[in-house]
């Protein structure tokens, strides 16, 4: 099957550490049978952080706006935005 690849910037509110929200975005991701390939934290200011992170899953039908859905729905994100997806290698 194949397989898709995005990137993904989630906007933190800064209740929780990044590295926690990483960790959960890991595991709600793999419940899709998704992968986090990797991530970058960007400090924005006032304690504000944003992650750019990069993750693969099977390209179905409306599998993006289930990985929208499952980001948006851990707890320390504030946004995320779909920044690109392509077809992975």
């Amino acid at each position: 099957m194949a397989r898709i690849m995005a990137l993904v910037r989630v906007l933190l509110d800064g209740s929780v550490e990044p590295a926690k929200v990483v960790q959960e975005l890991q595991e709600v991701i793999s419940s899709i049978d998704g992968k986090l390939e990797k991530y970058e934290e960007k400090p924005i200011g006032f304690g504000i952080t944003s992650l750019s992170i990069v993750l693969t899953a099977p390209e179905e039908d409306g599998i993006t706006d289930r990985i929208m859905d499952i980001i948006q729905g851990v707890k320390g994100v504030s946004s995320a935005e779909l920044e690109g997806v392509s077809r992975a290698g």
